[in-house]
């Protein structure tokens, strides 16, 4: 570790933690589908995808784009580890890229957004030759995000009689997920149960059903069904669990030098006007592009040696200097934590920056240059 310049730090042993604490909240036959849309939060797509594969953390994962199902169809998963595309993807896209061999229908399993979209996909499949796995998308609003209730009901008897679909799921996602009004998610939830329950009992025995996301499995456990989708909570971000997940990410720099610079002496682009006295500076390779937005924010600091310190200058694309000003104890070698150790977990720096806890994995968002490292 001392010979990387910068490094994001992925902890299989943290994962491991937050499943735990997820299905401690979870009857043991409910199955947890683990989130990995926007590459795994910034936590490496395939690498995490692969470390949650080999230690077998999870029944499936789920992805947001055609994009990100394609590079997981790049990297060896074993037999049975399902790939489920929640995003949206046309006809034509999943039929060329069975022809092409860059999805395998017996690996991937693709969100039905509406009739027609199922009915194109059975006709694709045919093309193909082969069975197209499905999961459907529900809405319980008839907002245009699903198929409605009144139309599931009116269409499942030839939804699921199509000779090249096999429909293995429903789900759906409720944007009151993080809402402070509990009765208005449960309603929703209710909702939700009321359209499950119109599934004829045949079909229902047949599919796996899930709408609950991190939020939601802590607040509402018992209407888990048959899988809930771990995102957040899965990468220990706060998501109201009581303080019981770990964060998974450290993002860590080596200091490469440490030395006494003038006042005057420019350290970036946009050099501050406030330094008036001379300044000791630690640099580390660590720039803006490596993690766009946890050094955007108006407070920023940097553990070194379990101590705090803020950056002395504006942040490069590929440098940071830090004012270890007064402290002799930081050397070459050193490692700088910018995320992941006391002062700087992901709470310290929300609560710091008065973003709300919703939006938590922005400060995970890495740029896929910063090297993931899974211990």
């Amino acid at each position: 570790m001392i010979h990387r310049s910068t490094w994001a730090e992925i902890s299989s042993d943290a994962v491991r933690n937050n499943i735990g604490v997820i299905r401690e909240k979870l009857k043991p036959e409910i199955k947890i589908c683990g989130v990995v849309k926007a590459d795994a939060y910034g936590h490496g797509l395939k690498g995490f995808v692969r470390m949650l594969a080999e230690n077998h953390l999870v029944n499936m994962v789920a992805v947001g784009k055609i994009s990100e199902l394609r590079k997981l169809s790049e990297i060896y998963l074993p037999r049975g580890f399902d790939m489920l595309l929640l995003g949206n993807a046309t006809a034509d896209e999943i039929e060329a890229d069975i022809n092409n061999r860059v999805l395998d229908p017996g690996r991937v399993i693709i969100s039905v957004y509406s009739h027609e979209q199922l009915v194109n996909f059975n006709k694709a499949a045919a093309n193909c030759g082969v069975i197209l796995r499905v999961h459907i998308r529900a809405d319980v609003w008839n907002s245009g995000m699903g198929i409605g209730p009144e139309e599931l009901e009116s269409i499942q008897d030839e939804m699921f009689s199509l000779f090249n679909i096999r429909i293995m799921g429903l789900y759906s996602h409720l944007y009151t997920s993080y809402s402070d009004d509990l009765e208005e998610t449960r309603g929703e939830l209710e909702r939700f149960k009321k359209l499950v329950d119109s599934i004829k009992p045949e079909y229902r025995k047949g599919i796996t059903v899930h709408v609950l996301n991190s939020s939601l499995i802590f607040k509402f456990p018992e209407y888990a069904f048959d899988m809930v989708r771990a995102g957040t909570a899965m990468y220990g971000l706060p998501c109201g669990d009581g303080g019981n997940l770990k964060p998974v990410m450290k993002v860590c720099a080596t200091i490469f030098d440490v030395r006494d610079v003038p006042c005057s002496v420019p350290l970036s682009y946009h050099s501050s006007n406030e330094c008036v006295i001379n300044r000791r500076i630690a640099r580390i390779m660590f720039g803006y592009w490596d993690s766009p937005l946890l050094l955007t924010q108006d407070s920023v600091f940097i553990n070194i040696n379990g101590k705090l310190f803020k950056p002395a200058d504006e942040v490069c694309m590929d440098n940071l200097c830090i004012d270890v000003t007064g402290e002799e104890n930081v050397h070459i070698g050193d490692v700088a934590v910018l995320m992941g150790a006391e002062g700087v977990e992901i709470q310290d720096i929300l609560e710091r920056n008065h973003i709300h806890y919703v939006h938590s994995e922005w400060m995970c968002m890495t740029a896929t240059r910063l090297e993931k490292v899974y211990v």
